[in-house]
């Protein structure tokens, strides 16, 4: 046997021969679009939106990832040790060389689906207080307009809308029409709370629809429903027509009515109950006031007529009389304070006239300056010969020029 030359041999690279593999899986009718039964373990979701996990059984397992387009349509979050079926395709990744489970769909296997789903969503909302009663707001109990979110052509609106003016036909009513199933209903539903809490034109909001299968009423369990009913400040009645189970919303509302009739009984006030009540309060209230005034009365008379109040006059009438008293000899003594004073201002007015140097003027006296310095003399030695004095009586002065001078005794 003749060896072949190492040049007549195909060579490959890692990465054609996974390509190729990668094609094999592709190809293949089984591959391609599988279901495979098993638990999860090892489920993370990367920062990217893609989980990664393992599918096992008791003997093997196989790799799995789920992209963040397909994650996103589950109605429920995969959790480690969940039994599942899931649907998708058998292919390899290239740079690892390792085949594996690509998910497009997981289904719950056992609980289902749509129950798994809600029992996780109820879970994690009253975790965070969506359901505590602490929240819950009370019903108006005399409201002016009511809101309601629902579909137009649906028999719930129609419900609502006879009740309503059945029971108190002054009450306004504002219908934003949505829808009530389907993948759009969330959001329609969401908008339409939001709508009457930004306006803030409606006293009350009800929310719901006549009854259905799960999946029909399934739009009352979407988070995004919930969380406009947590963040509403206008009082939210859940309406979903169906008694026996509870939905997401009924959970968070305010307030839960098995039905949109009962929903519009307990929002919408019976007018005749409402005039029947008043009356009553009326006639309580005039009765109360009639005996409230008789006893006050009673009281009075009593009062008046006993010793205690005749002493507390007589008593009135003493200080009334003691005031006037007190008042007269303050009079009194604020005229003799007054008097007194100009006495005093007299005595002072004599005794500085006494001391003012013009009143020694006016009996003779007078009083010498040197004109040149205009220095007062008080005494013979501040003069010399020939000083000009200014001599000054009580309506003027003289000059005069000292001739001689004589000092001696001034008694002299």
């Amino acid at each position: 046997m003749q060896k072949k030359d190492a040049e007549d041999v195909k060579v490959f690279t890692v990465t054609e021969i996974n390509l190729y593999i990668r094609q094999l899986f592709e190809s293949d009718l089984l591959m391609s679009h599988i279901y495979i039964k098993g638990e999860i373990s090892n489920f993370k979701v990367h920062t990217s939106g893609h989980a990664y996990f393992s599918l096992k059984d008791r003997e093997s397992r196989i790799k799995c990832v789920m992209f963040k387009s397909n994650l996103s349509r589950l109605k429920f979050m995969p959790e480690e040790g969940m039994q599942v079926i899931i649907r998708g395709y058998i292919s390899i990744y290239e740079r690892d060389g390792q085949y594996q489970l690509y998910a497009e769909s997981i289904i719950a296997d056992g609980a289902g689906e749509l129950y798994k789903a809600y029992e996780q969503l109820k879970s994690k909302l009253s975790n965070e207080g969506l359901f505590s009663q602490e929240h819950k707001k009370p019903l108006p109990m005399l409201p002016k307009k009511v809101g309601i979110v629902t579909s137009p052509t649906g028999a719930a609106i129609r419900d609502i809308i006879s009740i309503g003016r059945r029971r108190n036909p002054n009450v306004d009513i504002y219908l934003y029409p949505s829808l009530v199933q389907g993948e759009r209903a969330p959001i329609e539903i969401a908008e339409g709370i939001n709508y009457f809490n930004r306006y803030s034109n409606v006293d009350v909001i009800i929310v719901g629809r006549g009854g259905g299968s799960i999946e029909e009423l399934w739009c009352f369990n979407d988070e995004i429903v919930a969380r406009a009913i947590y963040e509403s400040h206008i009082p939210v009645v859940s309406a979903v027509g169906h008694e026996t189970d509870f939905t997401i919303a009924d959970f968070v509302a305010d307030v839960r009515a098995a039905t949109p009739s009962a929903a519009a009984e307990l929002v919408f006030p019976d007018k005749q109950q409402i005039v029947s009540y008043i009356n009553k309060l009326q006639s309580h209230l005039y009765s109360s006031m009639i005996s409230y005034i008789r006893d006050k009365k009673i009281l009075l008379n009593r009062l008046t007529s006993g010793s205690s109040f005749r002493h507390t006059e007589t008593k009135i009438l003493n200080y009334r009389q003691s005031l006037d008293s007190m008042k007269e000899n303050l009079n009194k003594a604020i005229k003799n304070i007054i008097e007194d004073q100009r006495n005093n201002l007299y005595i002072y007015n004599e005794k500085l006239n006494i001391l003012n140097p013009a009143s020694f003027l006016n009996r003779g006296y007078a009083y010498i300056k040197k004109q040149k310095t205009g220095e007062l003399i008080k005494s013979i030695k501040m003069i010399a010969k020939d000083d000009i004095l200014d001599v000054h009586l009580k309506d003027g002065y003289a000059s005069a020029v000292v001739i001689s001078i004589c000092e001696g005794d001034n008694n002299e």
